[in-house]
């Protein structure tokens, strides 16, 4: 069936649908030009996949503007968290609407959550039975931060690949282009934040005492930077004479794909990296807001890709036939839209209620299990759902009619990496060999071949792929827990109320313990202005090499019924300078100086300390 165009329309089981994504023209010549294919169509696939970045970045812009930095990074982080619990919502009605899938790996879908539920409540019991924080909690997140920019960059890849779906160059070259161009500016761009890696290590030791920061070698970020800088340019240089090379041959070059990808990385570049443009437009812009902002983006393409899939596999009778049918196989302009805000607001309304603080421990502890399991499972579900080597993936996806190798099996972890179904030498070919081999292999899918293992099997393999790493950062959080999260500043308040109270032996005893408290700390505090010497963190180091020499030279000697030694008295000479000039260095900085102890701490406070330190340093 062709349209007006002269274009194929996709057909399933009789059902036309024209606007999902458009095929190749019946002639294969190269003298005409393939009409681009979309996920959804070309305005709605402007907005919420390829123009997405630029939309939300203008959105958090004004929103900043017009309500005030604080407000509205608070406003725009907020929005991320609430839609990327909602986003989750699309991966669960996709598995347990689609009785096909569930039927053939009901054991992976319905034991998934029970390892991670059963463990947070673990955690979560023994918090409460301590009255510890629920908020201790939020540690297991480490490892979700772990997974996360590998799911984004995964989606990211797989829509570069649905655009680049009629490109007729050899299809490994164009997948390891495609991949080598997106990996290397997301990893480049991930070092030059000078806040995700820092912040990530810092998490992993304040909340789990595991020390990676600490055996990183100095100048380690600068160095990564540099690297990946140059590795980024070259890959640009070459990815250009790809595309040049897929010009000379006739090749079709997808305007969409190139679209997509510079939006994404030029925005993700602009508000992840420190620069001058950001800051001219939003001076206190930070990374946290650049990354939420990015985040709302993959939500937007998530939310579209999954809602399109959905109607398909309605269309096709796969799915279950009550609510699913009804919701996803409207059939008018207006049902469909219909649907569709029902879909969205269902999807955000989940994220709003999960999100959603109480003063009540034990709700907020159910909110915060459902949460990390809730995250936990869509990366999980999604990395084992959108696998190319199911063939239905490829026909719901209007994939299948294009010949496809399935000798690349490469176990791929994201949704969109049904895109991968191009991959194949065989896309495209003329060869009745290659199309016969391809029609051998498609009957060799996972899908069609699987064989399900036994409930006991699949929760074993759970309980290792989920609690291992979970449990290796339980253990380092309750050693935290344990020896209390109590800070050197409050140990030295402690000890100077209780001098002050005549108690003299419990305020030695507070006195070494802030003491000891200093000397971990020391190390940790000097690597992080290494790796990121932001006002906050140089001021704390200096406060921090202030109070460690003063209790090094003069408190500790005197506790022990000893004078300082001129050794001593010059020591702590040299190390009040070098306090001095470090928060100086802070406030010429022009960042927020508050830190942990300090929160609250402004610049004219800290240049009266300044000049305190400077005369305590010529006496």
């Amino acid at each position: 069936m062709s349209n007006e165009h002269g274009e194929q329309a996709v057909t399933f089981g009789g059902i036309t649908n024209p606007s999902f994504i458009r095929t190749l023209p019946i002639s294969n010549s190269r003298s005409i030009r393939p009409a681009q294919n979309w996920v959804l169509d070309p305005i709605q696939d402007f907005i919420f996949i390829i123009a997405a970045p630029l939309i939300c970045l203008g959105l958090a812009v004004l929103a900043m503007q017009y309500y005030g930095a604080a407000r509205g990074a608070t406003m725009v982080i907020m929005a991320h968290v609430v839609l990327t619990v909602a986003h989750h919502m699309p991966t669960f009605i996709r598995i347990y609407g689609d009785l096909d899938l569930l039927q053939r790996f009901k054991w992976n879908f319905l034991l998934g959550p029970v390892v991670p539920v059963l463990f947070s409540a673990g955690v979560l019991g023994y918090l409460n039975y301590h009255h510890y924080p629920v908020e201790y909690f939020l540690y297991l997140y480490i490892f979700l931060a772990l997974w996360d920019p590998w799911h984004f960059l995964r989606q990211h890849f797989g829509f570069m690949r649905i655009y680049d779906r009629h490109n007729k160059a050899p299809i490994k070259l164009a997948s390891n282009m495609d991949w080598a161009i997106c990996g290397i500016w997301f990893v480049h761009i991930m070092a030059a934040s000078a806040d995700w890696i820092p912040g990530l290590l810092e998490d992993l030791y304040r909340n789990t005492h595991i020390p990676l920061l600490l055996i990183l070698p100095q100048g380690f970020i600068g160095a990564l930077k540099s690297i990946t800088w140059w590795f980024a340019m070259t890959a640009s240089a070459v990815y250009a004479g790809y595309l040049m090379w897929c010009l000379r041959r006739g090749y079709y070059i997808s305007i969409a794909k190139l679209a997509l990808l510079i939006c994404t990385f030029g925005v993700m570049y602009f508000t992840y990296t420190p620069n001058d443009w950001i800051l001219q437009l939003v001076p206190a812009w930070g990374f946290k807001v650049g990354f939420a902002t990015l985040g709302i983006v993959h939500m937007t393409q998530y939310l579209a890709i999954v809602w399109r899939y959905d109607q398909r596999i309605a269309q096709q009778g796969r799915a279950r036939p009550n609510w699913f049918q009804k919701l996803h196989g409207q059939r008018t302009a207006v049902g469909v839209a219909l649907a569709a805000a029902v879909y969205v607001l269902f999807c955000i309304g989940y994220g709003n209620v999960i999100t959603t603080s109480h003063e009540n421990r034990w709700l907020m502890s159910t909110l915060l299990a459902v949460g990390f399991t809730s995250t936990l499972m869509h990366y999980y579900f999604d990395g084992f759902i959108w696998r190319v080597r199911h063939q239905q993936n490829r026909e719901a996806l209007n994939l299948q009619e294009q010949p496809f190798n399935l000798k690349n099996k490469s176990s791929l972890d994201d949704p969109l990496d049904i895109a991968l179904a191009t991959m194949s030498p065989a896309f495209g070919s003329n060869n009745p060999q290659e199309t016969k081999s391809f029609s051998a292999q498609a009957s060799s899918s996972w899908w069609n071949n699987s064989t399900q293992i036994s409930a006991g099997r699949m929760l074993l393999k759970q309980l290792l792929y989920f609690g291992v790493p979970m449990g290796i950062l339980t253990a380092g959080a309750v050693s935290v827990w344990n020896a209390g999260n109590t800070n050197y500043v409050q140990h030295m308040y402690y000890a100077q109320t209780l001098s002050q109270q005549g108690q003299a032996t419990a305020a030695e005893e507070a006195a070494r313990k802030a003491y000891a408290s200093m000397q971990a700390e020391l190390p940790f505090a000097e690597k992080m202005v290494d790796l990121k010497p932001s006002s906050s963190n140089q001021a704390q180091l200096a406060f921090l090499i202030y109070n460690q020499s003063l209790y090094k030279n003069r408190i500790m000697p005197a506790l022990a019924g000893m004078s300082p030694t001129a050794s001593q008295q010059q020591d702590q000479t040299t190390q009040t300078r070098r306090a001095a000039e470090l928060l100086q260095n802070a406030v010429f900085r022009g960042e927020a100086l508050g830190h942990p102890g300090r929160e609250q701490f402004k610049a004219e406070e800290a240049e009266r300390i300044i000049a305190s330190w400077r005369r305590q340093a010529q006496l």
